[in-house]
């Protein structure tokens, strides 16, 4: 009996220890499932026709086991192996079922990767309300899952939202937020930070930095991410290229990218890529070939949904339609894209669909006609502006710019001829010409003093895109860019050029015990003392939180100590509002020349490294080395 006893427990031992392990193992692999998710995104991106197969079979099983989240999550990756293999109806489908077994299961992560890709669907439509709509509940559930890189994701999507509804200003807004507050180390969320700050830059005439951003992001996207991401990053280059008036470099760009779309079969990528190209096409005057291309792209974006897109194509064929004369190609043309608009809250597609009705009058000499159209579109550009407050449509006004002027005074010439011929038959012809006059002219001062407002805006955003929003010091691209054209300064002038990195002493303490407002201002007296303390040839900029970036040229060992103790000196002359009169205020200092063959990197690397020396030695201090 006694060994019965012990044989039983010995079991029920076992058991407890085996559920254990099990219990164990299901954490163990949830956790690796939790870690991999993003990685598989990646692997979606790069391979979706495989990863399609491959969930519907996973699909499959967790929906006979009744495992709601894993089935949720699998539909998560679905849906975006669809939309990179260009499947858009289906990854619709694949929302919605996706949503439900998400909503059965709780399963946060899963409910904010679907409606991400919600959104995107949304905004591939042009309804821009259910965009928002979409976005909002990702937010909430990207912050409720606890995932910051997945609540960074949200959040740069909600600037995607806010830009394609004119709201620029909160756009940039958030994404700065999220440069200053948000770091991530996740390629993806990278690229996507890099290539919509670009969008936005290019959108407001700052095509120098758009540009720059774009190209970080395919760079980053080449190195870690698919090819669908390499090819959409090579189509947004393009297009940049394309706005700063370079067809040579954007036509370069496009073709790559429609190779990639053509390898990795996205056949929406292919039309889009066809779609610019053509653009370029009917701008050169080469018509039939735009055309060509343009009805290549357009069962795509049909069968797609895509209807902005659409609408755009179809104008496109106007143009060209117009270039060749085919008058009765253009009116069918343009009826079929004002169907098509009509669908959509979008003043800007109003915009385009004005001006080219005003040509099309023109061709049939219908000139009354053709300045009302004029007169139109000019009317949605204005309710444009209002809408989007500091967004200015750029590729109007850009084009308007020179043409305005010509097309009005070309309008009215002719406007005057057919009125002259009438003069004898109807004195009344007269007062319409005036009428005309007076219009053109308010056409003409409307314009201009958009134009002029367009000015102001690039100006503040080019001014925004380099600046520290806390102190107002150039911020890590503008010091980072400063020092390397110094290097490049140096080499050419043969001049010594330096390199500081300073970070604060205890800063988190002052946080912790003080608050973030304190910590703020001890970051902003910085940037007043460093503006005051250095030469003019000089600079310094914020790198992120406490560290900052000092540049010298023509500066000796004993030049840096000197700097080092005055700044220090005037960071304490004056109490700080929020810390004790007695707090002293301290950082570390490393400092180096830069050599011949430095790049950047290099020269900021040997300069952190004794940074950190400093550091180690006690910090308050500073450390030089060659």
């Amino acid at each position: 009996m006694i060994l019965n006893n012990f044989a039983t427990e010995r079991a029920i031992l076992f058991l407890k220890i085996q559920s254990l392990l099990f219990i164990t193992l299901l954490a163990v692999t949830s956790l690796v499932s939790a870690q991999e998710w993003q990685q598989q995104r990646v692997d979606a991106s790069s391979n979706p026709d495989a990863w399609i197969k491959k969930t519907s079979e996973l699909i499959e099983q967790y929906d006979n086991q009744r495992q709601f989240e894993e089935l949720a999550m699998a539909y998560a990756l679905q849906v975006e192996a669809y939309r990179y293999s260009g499947h858009e109806s289906k990854a619709h489908a694949a929302i919605d079922e996706g949503l439900r077994f998400a909503e059965l299961a709780n399963s946060k992560i899963a409910k904010a990767l679907l409606r991400i890709n919600q959104t995107w669907y949304f905004l591939q439509r042009g309804q821009l309300r259910q965009a928002n709509t979409s976005i909002t509940y990702a937010i909430e559930n990207a912050k409720a899952s606890g995932n910051k890189d997945l609540q960074i994701e949200a959040d740069i999507l909600h600037a995607q939202v806010m830009q394609n509804t004119g709201d620029i200003a909160h756009a940039l807004q958030t994404l700065e937020k999220l440069n200053r507050n948000a770091y991530t180390a996740h390629p993806r969320l990278q690229v996507e930070f890099h290539a919509l700050i670009g969008s936005i830059y290019l959108d407001v005439g700052a095509n120098d930095i758009g540009l720059e951003h774009i190209q970080d992001a395919l760079d980053i996207s080449r190195e870690h991410l698919g090819q669908w991401d390499v090819s959409v990053l090579e189509y947004n280059l393009a297009t940049g290229y394309q706005a700063a008036g370079n067809d040579e470099k954007a036509r370069q760009h496009f073709e790559t990218a429609l190779e990639i779309s053509k390898e990795i079969k996205d056949d929406l990528g292919v039309a889009y890529a066809l779609f610019q190209m053509a653009s370029i096409d009917i701008e050169n005057e080469s018509y039939q070939q735009g055309l060509e291309r343009l009805n290549q792209a357009m069962p795509q974006f049909k069968s797609a949904g895509a209807h902005p897109m659409e609408a755009q194509s179809r104008l496109a064929m106007v143009s060209a339609y117009l270039g060749t004369n085919e008058l009765e190609k253009a009116l069918a043309q343009l009826e079929a894209a004002s169907s098509v608009i009509n669908t959509l809250a979008d003043n800007q597609l109003y915009q385009t669909l004005n001006e080219r009705w005003s040509e099309y009058y023109q061709s049939k000499e219908n000139y009354k006609a053709a300045l009302e159209r004029y007169k139109t579109s000019v009317n949605y550009m204005q309710k444009v502006q209002e809408q989007t407050q500091d967004k200015q449509v750029q590729e109007i006004m850009v084009r308007l710019e020179i043409k305005e002027q010509e097309t009005t005074n070309e309008l009215l010439k002719k406007e005057n001829q057919l009125q002259q011929l009438e003069l004898q038959e109807q004195q009344t012809s007269y007062y319409l010409l005036v009428w005309i006059i007076i219009s053109g002219l308010l056409v003409v001062i409307i314009v201009s003093a958009f134009l002029y407002q367009q000015w102001r805006a690039r100006k503040n955003f080019a001014e925004l895109a380099l600046k520290d929003d806390l102190t107002n010091a150039p911020n890590r691209r503008a010091i980072v860019r400063i020092c390397k054209k110094g290097l490049e300064q140096a080499r050419e002038q043969q001049r010594q050029l330096a390199l500081a990195v300073v970070d604060f002493d205890y800063f988190k303490a002052i946080n912790d015990q003080f608050g973030h407002d304190v910590g703020d201002r001890v970051l902003q007296r910085f940037a007043e003392v460093a503006k005051l303390s250095l030469r003019d040839q000089d600079n310094f900029g914020r790198l992120g939180g406490e560290e900052w970036l000092l540049v010298f040229f023509d500066v000796s060992k004993e030049d840096a100590k000197n700097i080092f103790e005055r700044i220090t000196k005037e960071m304490n002359s004056k109490p700080i509002s929020g810390l004790p009169e007695d707090y002293r205020i301290t950082f570390s200092m490393g400092f180096t020349n830069a050599h011949p063959e430095d790049s950047f990197d290099s020269l900021y690397k040997r300069a952190d490294d004794v940074l950190f020396e400093a550091k180690d030695k006690g910090r308050e201090r500073l450390v030089i080395t060659d």
